[in-house]
């Protein structure tokens, strides 16, 4: 036995001391939060470790203290902030109702939450009491997936109550999507005026034309049957048609909307409009919030250049590559005549592509010299793009499409 000793005393050392020269490893349990979960649960079912009573519309509900101020401030200022009820068994619970605090002590032991349309807005109205951003926010959830045109105020109201900035904004989205439809009903009109003025001033705002835009602005105060037999007086300029971007309107649009109206000041700034359109070289120096599209898509452009080698096929067209879709699209109109390595300038959100060469007697990389190239005055014209740029290479340039 001694030998035995003796033989394993060279070995334990050796051992440990390849372990201290080993960096330590820290070890984490992916189960063991959902585990602590389901043992704080079978305490709770089988009313194990009690230490506090809530009281609840007069209606007791035994919970773990240490769970609860674990849980949201509000109860760990009330049983770690040095409050008086960190000694008392029974603590009294005011403005919630049982139903909700029983959901939320649900929550709170389970991570699971419950929620229906008779029982979301006393939930909600708890969370906020009790301060539980997680409850809140699946309440805000399901509000959003019920939310129409009949209960939008409610839900804008309760928002405007608990402060909730961040179903507001969703409740603004919505708008902002289905506005062409929401426009010509009765509860638009029982909107502020302020929240309209800000929703038709978003760039967010979903539309086909601008002219949906000043439809939705005489909707707010005029029937669509008003509209349609031309019951409208704009002879006193209306607020929600400042949000109007006329410059956006097509010229012939504009045209009859001018010869429509009487003189008045609405009539002068159409006239405006069309003028932006008449000056069509003036265009990159008018710019102004009146002639900013409504998108905040973001892409790349490309302009001219040639196809994949070996091809020698020059191309006329404009494309932007659509992130959503993954795919390029081309824009309205062809570049003319076929270019390549073109000079690109941006002023004012105005594309100007100047000179290059057609590829066919230019310059070759292949060849690794210059031909005759054309002159760089030969081609200037400018295209019109709905971004802001910022240059990238001579054929392509990333933008933000409004």
């Amino acid at each position: 036995m001694a030998e035995d000793q003796e033989l394993t005393q060279p070995h334990k050392a050796q051992l440990e001391s390849s372990l201290q020269q080993r960096t330590s490893n820290t070890y984490r349990s992916a189960e063991h939060s959902q585990a602590l979960l389901s043992g704080l649960v079978s305490l709770r079912d089988s009313s194990i470790l009690f230490d506090v009573v809530l009281v609840v519309e007069e209606k007791p509900i035994e919970a773990h203290r240490i769970l609860l101020a674990a849980s949201c401030d509000y109860f760990r200022g009330m049983f770690a902030g040095g409050l008086r009820e960190m000694e008392q068994e029974e603590v009294h619970i005011h403005g919630i109702s049982y139903n909700a605090m029983c959901k939320i002590l649900n929550f709170i032991y389970t991570s699971e939450l419950e929620l229906s349309v008779n029982t979301v807005q006393e939930t909600l109205a708890a969370a906020c009491q009790l301060q539980i951003p997680e409850v809140i926010k699946f309440c805000c959830d399901f509000l959003m997936s019920w939310v129409d045109e009949e209960n939008i105020l409610d839900v804008y109201r309760l928002a405007d109550h608990y402060d909730l900035r961040h179903l507001s904004d969703q409740l603004d989205s919505y708008i902002l999507k289905n506005f062409a439809a929401f426009s010509r009903t009765q509860v638009y009109r029982q909107l502020p005026l302020q929240k309209v003025y800000s929703l038709l001033s978003s760039n967010r705002l979903e539309v086909n034309y601008e002219f949906e835009v000043y439809d939705g602005a005489l909707f707010y105060h005029y029937s669509p049957e008003q509209l349609e037999t031309d019951q409208v007086s704009l002879m006193e300029p209306l607020k929600l048609l400042e949000t109007v971007r006329f410059p956006l309107m097509e010229p012939q649009i504009l045209q009859r909307l001018h010869d429509k109206l009487s003189p008045c000041p609405l009539k002068d700034t159409v006239a405006d409009a069309l003028m932006y359109h008449k000056n069509e070289c003036l265009q990159p120096m008018l710019q102004s919030s009146q002639t900013q599209l409504r998108s905040e898509f973001q892409c790349v452009v490309g302009f001219g250049g040639m196809h994949s080698t070996p091809s020698i096929v020059l191309s006329d067209q404009a494309k932007y590559l659509n992130p959503l879709l993954g795919e390029w699209r081309h824009f309205t109109a062809a570049l003319a005549p076929r270019m390549s390595n073109q000079g690109i300038a941006v002023l004012n959100n105005f594309v100007y592509l100047i000179g290059g060469d057609n590829n066919v007697s230019g310059f070759r990389a292949e060849s690794r010299c210059w031909s005759c190239l054309c002159s760089p005055y030969a081609y200037l014209s400018y295209l019109y793009v709905p971004a802001n740029f910022f240059l990238m290479k001579t054929d392509a340039v990333c933008l933000s499409l409004y």
